[in-house]
């Protein structure tokens, strides 16, 4: 029987993969939705522009990001969150020396894991 629940402790994952930027952390991935904690360097960037089905929210948990979609950055500091339609082109970047860690969740799931 596929699992209902799932509860995960601070620093616990089903997978991990390093985009040269940090690592991200697979929480959660089901036929709808995935969820992750992403965690980027001092002034990394997730270097590729994605374009994708779906919708994506992200909600920062520690420092900055600048999400740029369709050329046009946003800064999104600690507790500010964002939702934007997936099809539209997007990257990440963390412009600050401070770690910036961020949850997003993307639904369908989009990553290859």
């Amino acid at each position: 029987m596929k699992e209902k629940l799932k509860i995960f402790r601070r620093g616990e994952g089903e997978k991990e993969i390093n985009l040269g930027s940090g690592p991200i952390r697979l929480l959660v991935r089901s036929r709808l939705l995935e969820g992750m904690v992403v965690e980027l360097e001092p002034k990394a960037e997730i270097p590729k522009v994605y374009s994708h089905e779906g919708e994506e929210l992200r909600i920062v948990l520690e420092g900055e990001i600048e999400v740029e979609v369709e050329g046009k950055r946003y800064l999104l500091k600690e507790g500010d969150s964002m939702w934007f339609d997936s099809s539209l082109r997007h990257r990440i970047r963390n412009p600050t020396d401070k770690k910036a860690v961020y949850f997003s969740v993307n639904s369908p799931p989009s990553l290859e894991w």
